[in-house]
């Protein structure tokens, strides 16, 4: 037992909580992108009814506290490594932020609007007139996560095997490219803020609107991450 009380049993705790809630959450991020929304384009009313009904609350309590623990391991990994030290786990954990904030102030609170309207609408009343909005906000929100999640992923898994010395013009660069892409995401939410409301428009969900698409534009952010934080000295 002596090991584990010490720093480094500490942090392979944290790791080993990392990793499994890092699991369940972007799992889950890719069955409702990858799986779930394909099957919505083909399902029959009732049975997608019944399954917004029945399995996705089930699939996004899971989805958001993983999340949450996959956040607060990830901070405390960081905590006890004095802040790490290569700018590949800084991007990477910034992209990690950007996405936790996406599930909490994004998707869980407008998913939970498509969840009520369809169960109202089940039980014979009528459905929510804000649900489209939230549903396809929330799809947004979710796409933009499932684009952040293939570059998060490399630069987590660079910041150990073949990361890059910090360069802070490097790190101002690539939160300036993660930002923009993460307005397009958030913009149905964000133009409904008095201060942003004279800034320019987003929200357009064509670049990744399909599978593919998500695939090729979330490969595409990592070549352009990986450019500035390689080759910005």
């Amino acid at each position: 037992m002596e090991l584990v009380t010490t720093t480094a049993g500490y942090e392979m705790l944290l790791r080993w909580g990392h990793l499994l809630a890092g699991i369940t959450w972007i799992g889950l991020l890719y069955y409702f992108n990858l799986v779930q929304g394909e099957f919505f384009k083909e399902a029959e009313a009732a049975t997608k009814s019944d399954v917004i009904q029945k399995l996705v609350p089930r699939a996004l309590c899971w989805f958001r506290w993983g999340a949450v623990v996959t956040l607060v391991t990830g901070l405390g990994i960081l905590g006890i490594r004095g802040g790490g030290g290569s700018i590949d786990i800084y991007v990477g954990s910034l992209l990690g932020i950007v996405m936790f904030t996406n599930v909490w102030l994004i998707i869980w609170p407008n998913q939970k609007i498509v969840i009520a309207s369809t169960t109202q609408v089940a039980n014979g009343g009528a459905a929510l007139p804000e649900a489209p909005e939230a549903l396809a906000t929330a799809g947004l929100a979710s796409r933009t996560n499932a684009l952040f999640s293939v570059p998060m992923l490399y630069f987590m898994g660079a910041s150990s095997h073949f990361p890059h010395s910090f360069n802070i013009v490097a790190f101002f660069i690539a939160t300036l490219v993660i930002l923009a892409v993460e307005y397009n995401g958030a913009y149905p939410v964000l133009k409904n803020i008095n201060l942003l409301q004279k800034l320019p428009a987003g929200g357009k969900m064509a670049p990744y609107a399909s599978v593919k698409g998500v695939i090729h534009c979330g490969l595409g952010l990592t070549i352009v991450l990986f450019s500035i934080v390689h080759f910005i000295k």
